[in-house]
């Protein structure tokens, strides 16, 4: 009778023992098809914001080298003799008024990570570091966004001055927004030499082309932050892969 209750108290415990690594398994394999999930989710956010911030990488550069090129281009007016400027070409005088006042502004790839941080999941995201760079990024844009205004306003005032001289003018040649060439706009004139060495010769209007550019180096300055967040995220979505 003993040895029955002894072997019945061993067949128990040892039920026991089973029934209690059957319980653990079941949480450890539920476990890892949790990470196994949230690893998958993580892989999928991760492709979404490396091409979110390639596109982001390309048109920010994109914009910085055309700043230059009109910076250069006011340059080159203001050193140009009235005689060197009647000997331009029709596309280098269009291109010459066009950059007086040509306000391209970086209107960033953003939806991923505005569904991370509104949504709550930039926990999602394991490395604490690219969570931080993706916060960081979108505090420069908005820093920038004052610098956008200053452009915009400044671009328009020389707009409204250039009515003066007979402007507006355009040139499909020289019109090339950032999308591409700008049609229907074949019943704009073309601005002439004359035209160019009249705007040079107004102190007010070249005032707000030069307040303007101005304004730009300032906002390109912010852009060469927004950039430079943009390639440490690239980098941290490399090591996160």
């Amino acid at each position: 009778m003993k040895g029955s209750t002894s072997t019945r108290n061993r067949d128990l415990f040892i039920e026991g023992i089973v029934i209690v690594l059957s319980i653990l398994l079941a949480f450890g394999i539920d476990a890892l098809w949790d990470q196994h999930q949230q690893r998958l989710e993580e892989e999928e956010i991760l492709a979404s914001l490396e091409s979110d911030f390639a596109a982001n990488l390309q048109s920010v550069t994109r914009i910085i080298a055309a700043h230059g090129i009109f910076r250069d281009r006011v340059v080159t007016l203001m050193r140009l003799s009235p005689e060197e400027i009647r000997a331009l070409s029709q596309t280098q005088v269009s291109e010459i008024m066009l950059s007086l006042a040509n306000p391209w502004t970086f209107d960033a790839v953003r939806g991923t990570t505005d569904t991370l941080v509104s949504g709550g999941k930039l926990g999602a995201l394991r490395e604490p570091k690219l969570r931080e760079s993706l916060l960081t990024f979108l505090n420069r844009l908005s820093d920038s966004q004052e610098d956008v205004a200053y452009l915009i306003q400044g671009a328009q005032d020389f707009w409204l001055s250039e009515i003066n001289h007979g402007g507006p003018w355009t040139d499909p040649a020289a019109e090339i927004g950032y999308v591409g060439e700008i049609r229907g706009l074949d019943f704009i004139p073309k601005a002439t030499a004359e035209d160019l060495l009249s705007v040079r010769s107004d102190p007010e209007l070249m005032g707000l082309s030069k307040r303007f550019h101005i304004n730009v180096a300032y906002y390109v300055a912010e852009l060469e932050l927004i950039r430079a967040s943009i390639e440490e995220i690239l980098d941290l979505i490399a090591e996160s892969a």
